[in-house]
């Protein structure tokens, strides 16, 4: 019984110290904050964070592990859904809805998620080519498999990624404060994803009938 309940115990100590780390790194990227700050946030002493995580730079690559998580699981079989021209359809637009909802801080976690995000993007560390392939190349080739169903030339088919992927990554670098700005009075930040989905979508539908390769040849 005592057993279980330490095990219990240290379970939740552990989680308000991931916690907490969450919150410091997301506050302050990688190099400004502090473990020390972390532990005493979350009530315990450095010892007992360090028995637990070891060092720093373990404790960030565990709280990019569970923010990040496999992004790009969810998208990666979006391109088998594209048998015709109304399921690649629906495929884009999820994985659209999906990015914007990911980064746009409705909730939380997607909050913590977008600010450690926008860190490594404009202050890059020493694990940001770790973490582009662990975490954003499986989202980004995601797309570019969609996009393939759909356009055959090779450099429209870069440009058409790259572009797609510039427009929704503007929400996971921008803070609350340009969030704001970006979306007119009295329409939410659901309501807005929405509709940004729906203008980037159009646009690259209308291109990709213009190119005229019909959706559904699958390699």
């Amino acid at each position: 019984m005592v057993e279980r309940k330490n095990r219990v115990d240290g379970e939740r100590t552990r989680g308000k110290i991931l916690a907490e780390a969450e919150r410091e790194f997301a506050e302050k990227g990688y190099e400004l904050a502090s473990v020390r700050e972390i532990t005493r946030r979350a009530g315990v002493n450095m010892a007992l964070a360090n028995r637990y995580f070891g060092s720093k730079e373990d404790l960030y690559r565990l709280v990019a592990k569970r923010l990040f998580g496999d992004l790009g699981a969810p998208m990666a079989s979006l391109a088998e859904k594209a048998v015709d021209d109304a399921s690649w359809r629906a495929a884009v637009r999820e994985w659209v809805d999906d990015f914007l909802f990911m980064t746009m801080p409705t909730e939380p976690a997607q909050a913590l998620c977008a600010a450690l995000f926008r860190h490594e993007v404009t202050h890059p560390t020493k694990f940001h080519e770790e973490f582009l392939r662990d975490f954003g190349k499986p989202v980004y080739d995601a797309l570019r498999n969609l996009l393939a169903c759909a356009v055959a030339d090779e450099t429209q088919l870069e440009l058409w990624t790259t572009s797609v992927w510039a427009q929704v990554s503007v929400y996971a670098l921008a803070d609350k404060t340009w969030h704001a700005s970006f979306r007119p009075d009295g329409v939410g930040t659901r309501a807005w994803a929405e509709r940004v989905r729906d203008h980037i979508c159009a646009t690259l539908f209308a291109a990709v009938a213009f190119l005229g390769k019909p959706v559904g040849l699958m390699p």
